[in-house]
């Protein structure tokens, strides 16, 4: 077996999931996947800090993908000084509620590499498979316009949507975009978490 067919078999199962992601999730989506996450390692022990941390980064995003939020907060503490575990720590605050301590933990987090991707990737899409102008007038539609005319990715903006939609003063229409713009999000962050963690070229 290879260092990364563990990594394979976890992403494979995340990448399954029929449905997107829950807003605000209520519970593990995969409880199987919880050791495993846990148990992961490359068997190749750095001096290099930077993989170290990304290995702890890597732990806390997939957990969060599963929906495990407890457990993906106790890996990005371990590395609060880490630009991309202070952003998943920031996603896991978000998506438990709690959307000042997200909005936060974006600050600390900063400009973030993967943050090109994510807007050029969400702004195609909010082009290409979503008439704004056709979803309800609102807060979360302002904020999705604000997001594809954007330069740069400010997930603070898709805080305050969400925020917004899970108030219960949004119309449902808009929930669904929203998933899907959260879904790009945590899938180039992951993507890029795995590539800093293995040292190779993209993996998922």
């Amino acid at each position: 077996m290879s260092n990364h067919e563990p990594l394979n078999r976890i992403t494979d199962r995340i990448q399954s999931r029929e449905q997107l992601q829950e807003l605000s999730p209520k519970g593990v989506w995969d409880s199987s996947l919880t050791a495993a996450i846990n148990s992961l390692s490359f068997n190749t022990p750095t001096a290099d800090a930077a993989v170290d941390k990304a290995m702890i980064a890597l732990k806390a995003g997939l957990h969060l993908c599963n929906d495990s939020l407890d457990e993906s907060h106790a890996y990005s503490q371990e590395i609060e000084d880490d630009s991309t575990g202070g952003y998943w720590h920031g996603l896991m605050h978000r998506m438990e509620g709690d959307y000042s301590n997200a909005n936060y933990w974006f600050s600390r987090a900063g400009a973030h590499l993967s943050q090109a991707s994510i807007q050029s990737r969400v702004s195609d899409y909010l082009r290409s498979d979503v008439d704004l102008e056709e979803l309800p007038s609102g807060a979360v539609r302002e904020a999705l316009l604000a997001i594809r005319d954007g330069q740069i990715w400010l997930p603070q903006i898709l805080t305050g949507a969400i925020a917004a939609q899970e108030s219960g003063q949004e119309k449902e229409e808009t929930r669904p975009v929203l998933q899907m713009i959260q879904q790009i999000e945590l899938a180039e962050l992951l993507a890029f978490t795995i590539t800093a963690a293995t040292k190779e070229e993209q993996m998922i």
